[in-house]
């Protein structure tokens, strides 16, 4: 797998965190009890590794977790910040916490994580999340999740162990249900292996979907008259057209409650989050171009 200089760049602005956190961190907690000081520290401790740990491992299984614990070192660097003096030190915590948010949300991470559990000679590129999605549930998803989990921290380490243990109980199941639907978003693939072609997308297709390179007349930016099927779920940006020689069976399953559609079709439309990645590997694997 090539190396990701982003992912470089975001651990050295994750691993001073705790460093310039300290101060801060200290000076807006030094109103509370022990406790709440000491189980507030731990968790933020925790939470730090697990991310640095993660960052170290580029695995699909991981992106998810990834995404969602590192958003919530933003909310906490800037309720302490406001919490405390603002100084030098929050300054700067602020802003590294910024600079590892934009890094995790980047496409070139996601790439670098799902390939590390490519299989062989495959290359996996990110497809877009539905645009629809994004202006709404995938934010609250986050926003249950990191609510849950602060929350019951929070109430727990201030010694209301009966709201503390109502929260935990009802977030954690709210958490799991928020978590796959985030995580089927990182499950969202175009792949490259070398019989073909592979579409996987759970949220469109009832099983991925193979096109063999004999079966590929070219991959290239789709335009307006474009009639292929459309595959993106309403993604922002330009999306890729793939044309076949033949008709195809693709299997659809938009509606998990429907049974699946059987369609044949002769082109269809995704949405790589990587388009010069995407048409540049196509190209390194004779995959003509539209």
């Amino acid at each position: 797998m090539k190396k990701n200089s982003w992912i470089y760049a975001f651990r050295l602005a994750w691993i001073p965190i705790p460093l310039l956190g300290y101060e801060v961190f200290g000076s807006a907690l030094s109103g509370e009890s022990e406790s709440v000081q000491v189980t507030v520290a731990l968790s933020l401790w925790i939470l730090w590794s697990i991310v640095l740990l993660i960052s170290l491992i580029p695995s699909a299984s991981l992106l998810t977790v990834y995404r969602v614990v590192v958003p919530i070192s933003v909310v906490a660097s800037i309720w302490s910040s406001i919490e405390a003096e603002m100084s030098a030190s929050s300054i700067l915590l602020l802003f590294c916490s910024a600079i590892c948010l934009s890094i995790s949300l980047l496409p070139s991470i996601g790439f670098w994580f799902i390939n590390g559990s490519a299989y062989g000679d495959e290359v996996r590129i990110p497809l877009r999340a539905p645009g629809p999605l994004l202006l709404g549930p995938v934010p609250l998803a986050w926003i249950v999740i990191a609510s849950s989990l602060i929350f019951s921290i929070i109430l727990i380490s201030s010694q209301k162990y009966i709201f503390g243990f109502i929260v935990f109980t009802i977030g954690s199941g709210l958490s799991y249900f928020s978590y796959r639907s985030l995580s089927a978003l990182s499950q969202r693939w175009l792949v490259f292996v070398p019989a073909g072609i592979v579409l996987h997308d759970n949220m469109v297709l009832a099983d991925p979907f193979l096109i063999r390179k004999s079966m590929i007349k070219g991959i290239g930016p789709a335009l307006v008259s474009t009639d292929g099927l459309d595959l993106t779920m309403s993604s922002i940006g330009m999306s890729l057209v793939v044309e076949l020689y033949e008709p195809a069976g693709l299997t659809l399953q938009m509606n998990p409650l429907a049974p699946p559609e059987v369609r044949e079709v002769t082109s269809f439309l995704v949405s790589p989050s990587l388009l010069p990645a995407t048409l540049e590997e196509a190209s390194s694997r004779n995959i003509g171009f539209l």
